[in-house]
């Protein structure tokens, strides 16, 4: 992760081999980021050499010259607009840094420079995009560690500087890459629901844990649940049915929404679904997460609820 750093400056004044527009599919000059980038590179030739292209889909990019930029390089990639997050804006976003990664590497660049991209006027929740922002790079490098490349985030206030830097460094902390809904075979929760709200506080250290997320390793590891912002779904790992969805809030009274299909779930009440889903998290937001210890424990309260346990 030291290969990247977010720092206070004009995109335009760095010198790195590239730097990334945060662009439009028509590849226009617009405003922000976008028109500062085609003012300095001289927007003449600039739009010329965009409207060769003609055209970038959402979560791709394509490259063109730096002209009279200090960067060789100017990346044009194309993030969503935020439409609640309800379509697939986080992949779509991902997928625009991780083609501009992949860009800049075949153009032979040794650094790249990115902006925010679509925390601007597409809308973006700006946490939530750096979230998305430092997940793909971090990805990206882990996956070609040969790829030796520098990636500097540029920003023009210090609100946006603290909000990355606090984001990078939680990556930091927990080493590895927060699990995203796309890692497992993951079905939403269905129309036949019911809700009910959970008082209980949870520390930073937690929710650290929990916005991590886990991704199953074994058949005893029953769980797979990832984060979106503040809500968090946990699947049935071997079925891929959501089965709870929790809406973490800050006056610690969350919602949680309970997947009520008898043909999925194998509780009878809401109490119990309640129960489950508090033993489920005492395990979740263990420093390590001890999945073989929760299946037996599981195990072993199923059988006792079935009578086919008998005690000594």
């Amino acid at each position: 992760m030291e290969k990247i750093e977010i720092r206070k400056i004009s995109i335009t004044r760095l010198d790195t081999d590239a730097i990334v527009n945060a662009a439009n599919e028509g590849l226009r000059a617009g405003g922000g980021v976008c028109g500062a980038i085609f003012n300095e590179a001289g927007h003449g030739r600039l739009q010329k050499a965009c409207d060769e292209i003609g055209h970038c889909d959402t979560g791709s990019a394509v490259i063109t010259p730096g002209f009279d930029l200090k960067a060789k390089y100017i990346i044009h990639a194309v993030g969503p607009v935020w439409e609640g997050g309800k379509y697939g804006e986080e992949k779509l976003l991902y997928s625009a840094y991780r083609e501009s990664l992949k860009l800049a590497v075949k153009a032979g660049c040794s650094s790249v420079a990115f902006p925010l991209i679509s925390a601007g006027i597409f809308g973006y929740p700006k946490k939530e995009a750096w979230e998305t922002a430092v997940a793909a790079c971090r990805d990206f490098l882990e996956q070609y560690p040969d790829a030796d490349l520098r990636i500097v985030f540029a920003v023009l206030d210090d609100e946006m500087l603290k909000k990355g830097q606090e984001v990078l460094e939680a990556a930091l902390e927990l080493g590895t890459p927060a699990a995203k809904k796309s890692d497992w075979k993951a079905l939403d929760m269905p129309e036949k629901n019911e809700k009910f709200i959970m008082n209980r506080p949870f520390s930073d250290h937690q929710m650290k844990i929990l916005r991590q997320g886990h991704v199953p390793e074994a058949m005893e590891d029953k769980w797979f649940w990832y984060m979106e912002g503040e809500t968090l779904s946990a699947h049935r790992s071997w079925t891929g049915y959501c089965i709870y969805r929790i809406e973490f809030r800050p006056d610690n009274k969350h919602l949680v929404t309970v997947n009520r299909n008898t043909d999925q779930t194998g509780f009878g009440s809401m109490e119990e679904a309640a129960k489950e889903l508090n033993d489920l998290l005492n395990w979740w937001v263990q420093d390590h997460y001890d999945f073989y210890s929760e299946w037996l424990s599981e195990t072993v309260r199923s059988l006792e609820k079935a009578g086919k346990l008998k005690e000594n």
